[in-house]
């Protein structure tokens, strides 16, 4: 089958729908299928999109804005005609092309929803009846969680186009004992007990929740570091408060690393925490693909309870879910993980299963091969 997935977020973007945007693309191609990605044009990229199994595109105008809508569909529209099938991974860019091809050659095309991308456009009349339109007409919805569900049916979309289908995790990477040593050398970790957390420094993910959390952990656990992985803007309200309250020394920010250094890192640590929760404008977290990724190494996760994560995470089966915001609850949290070696073992072992099982993107992709083939027009 040639499926094409133009979209608005793809490397070396970073974030959840990027993630969607490339795992999905890869393991169509791993499954026989002929796959093309159009997707916003960066410098410096060809060696990557030579090493990719699938055929990329590149289209200039990203730093347009919504007008990067307009070079996106010249470069995606050439490609229709041979398509069979359309993956929207963002249903205001590839959602809108996906409906365009519908009318004008018959292509069925499904999207996504995870949370903030649809939900924000409520009190625009003009774009939540466009958006609506364009989720009611496609072969599916994919939601990635059963809160993104949720969401979809309050914002219209008709129950039964929609599929909860869980998104998860590429395989662990092996790595050998000299190689690990040479990553806690490398951050100066080689006696100390790792927390980790990756993800983009946004006050919503629960950085600076975790350096609030370090002294009441370090009480507890004196050789704790806590590495945080990633840029963002509240990477300095982290690096300020962690001075602050006295543990500069114990928190690490590494900045950008490589996917090399963060499945070390995620091989390393003891506990993966991000306590997620919501911002004032009211976006969550539709899922939380780096629980996924820390459970496919073994590792047990503590995670805010909020939005989708509480699919991401079953709460005292893979991990362990604390209140957003509430340093005290997130620093029990894990104290009671480095304390308990056994809690800590029995959480990460169910986690890895459960990746194994379910929670990876050849599953994904054949679930949502079979709602693609759906009962939709």
């Amino acid at each position: 089958m040639r499926v094409l997935v133009p979209t608005a977020d793809y490397p070396p973007i970073e974030g959840g729908i990027s993630s969607v945007a490339m795992h999905v693309s890869r393991a169509l191609a791993a499954l026989g299928h002929d796959v093309t990605v159009v997707a916003p044009y960066f410098p410096e990229q060809e060696a990557f999109d030579a090493a990719e199994p699938v055929r990329v595109i590149r289209y200039r105008g990203y730093g347009l804005g919504w007008l990067r809508f307009f070079p996106m569909l010249a470069a995606t529209w050439p490609e229709v005609k041979r398509a069979d099938l359309i993956l929207a991974v963002n249903v205001a860019y590839g959602g809108v092309i996906g409906g365009l091809a519908r009318r004008r050659h018959g292509t069925p095309y499904v999207t996504f929803g995870y949370a903030y991308e649809f939900l924000k456009f409520r009190r625009n009349p003009l774009f939540a009846a466009l958006l609506r339109r364009v989720y009611a007409r496609s072969r599916a919805v994919v939601a990635i969680s059963h809160f993104t569900r949720q969401g979809l049916e309050s914002f219209g979309v008709p129950p039964g186009r929609i599929r909860v289908i869980h998104p998860g995790s590429p395989p662990a990477r092996d790595f050998a004992q000299d190689e690990l040593a040479a990553i806690r050398h490398k951050f100066v970790l080689d006696s100390d007990r790792v927390i980790l957390a990756v993800g983009r420094f946004m006050p919503r993910k629960g950085h600076v929740t975790l350096v609030r959390a370090m002294p009441r952990i370090l009480e507890r656990c004196p050789n704790a570091s806590l590495v945080l992985v990633g840029r963002g803007p509240a990477l300095h309200e982290a690096v300020q408060t962690a001075r602050a309250l006295g543990v500069r020394e114990r928190v690490l920010f590494p900045g950008r690393l490589s996917d090399e250094e963060i499945a070390a890192l995620y091989a390393t640590c003891e506990v993966f925490a991000l306590p997620t929760g919501e911002d004032a404008k009211g976006q969550v977290e539709g899922f939380g693909l780096v629980f996924a990724e820390a459970n496919a190494y073994g590792k047990p996760v503590v995670a805010g309870r909020s939005g989708g994560v509480v699919d991401a995470v079953l709460d005292g089966e893979t991990g362990l879910l604390v209140e957003p915001g509430d340093p005290h609850a997130a620093a029990d949290a894990i104290g009671s993980l480095l304390a308990d070696r056994e809690l800590a073992r029995r959480l990460g072992e169910n986690g890895k299963r459960r990746v194994e099982s379910e929670l990876n993107w050849t599953v994904f992709t054949q679930r949502l091969l079979e709602a693609a083939k759906g009962d939709g027009p």
